[in-house]
């Protein structure tokens, strides 16, 4: 089998240890004065309580042109209400462009931006923090094999078994699985803890783009989308402590990838060559 082209190097790694109306009466002069004016077939002129209210413009923030995201990676638009930004604007996406285009670090880019796109990286790094200060304290541990290598697995033969598939296909898309697999497992031993299994799932989120629909071809999206259920849930259980928050930076990873996709140089966080 060939080396995969655009989806199979992983760059991937652990971190160490985000009044009624007026009506005109009808000439018939022996209609009932106590009629209902609603049965009457006159046109009566809109009153002041009548009026439409006036429509507010707002921004249409990061909905406007954007693919419908994967909800199993979580909600961009949950997290804009639970961070009660949903009625600011949404930030200057060509100004973002323009500081990665001048080598200025993604975060300082994002704070150039402003608008929703800054709060939304400015949240991710202190819901991150207080996550992994909750999972450090944490004395559970997760089974390797259930949360990572089955949903592997799994997704394999889920592939072997697609008649769409010629057998290229299938062999290129086995050969990244693997590879991920490799990258995500380097290191661990047979059991992995809650802070290296949340760090796991921000990978395994950023190689999906987040259920955005961008950096992987169609056979591997369902992969990677069991993978980060898998390992996620496994988290939630070890560690329902840290659940909430988890939910909120989960969301916010999904409103950030979001937001990069209407930019020509989002960032691809996890490339394949």
């Amino acid at each position: 089998m060939g080396r995969p082209s655009d989806d199979c190097i992983v760059g991937v790694r652990l971190l160490e240890a985000q009044s009624a109306d007026d009506t005109h009466p009808p000439e018939d002069s022996q209609r009932k004065p106590t009629e209902s004016p609603a049965a009457k077939n006159s046109v009566s002129l809109p009153t002041e309580r009548s009026l439409p209210a006036p429509k507010t413009r707002r921004d249409p923030g990061p909905s406007k042109k954007r693919p419908v995201p994967d909800l199993a990676y979580g909600d961009p638009s949950k997290a804009l209400v639970d961070e009660a930004i949903w009625n600011l604007p949404a930030g200057d996406l060509d100004v973002f462009k323009a500081q990665l285009q001048q080598g200025r670090p993604l975060i300082e880019a994002a704070q150039s931006a402003g608008g929703q796109f800054a709060i939304i990286h400015r949240k991710i790094a202190e819901y991150t923090l207080k996550i992994e200060a909750i999972l450090s304290e944490s004395k559970a541990s997760i089974d390797v094999y259930n949360a990572i290598d089955a949903p592997f697995e799994d997704a394999m033969v889920e592939i072997i078994s697609n008649v769409k598939l010629s057998e290229m296909e299938k062999d290129r898309a086995i050969d990244c699985l693997g590879a991920f697999q490799a990258q995500v497992k380097h290191g661990l031993d047979r059991e992995i803890t809650p802070l290296q299994a949340h760090r796991i799932v921000r990978i395994v989120g950023d190689r999906g783009s987040w259920g955005i629909g961008r950096g992987s071809s169609e056979e591997l999206k369902p992969a990677f989308r069991a993978v980060y259920r898998s390992v996620r849930r496994a988290l939630d259980v070890a560690a329902p402590e840290a659940k909430d928050l988890n939910e909120r930076l989960m969301n916010l990873y999904a409103a950030k990838s979001d937001f990069e996709s209407l930019s020509d140089t989002a960032v691809q966080l996890a490339a394949c060559s």
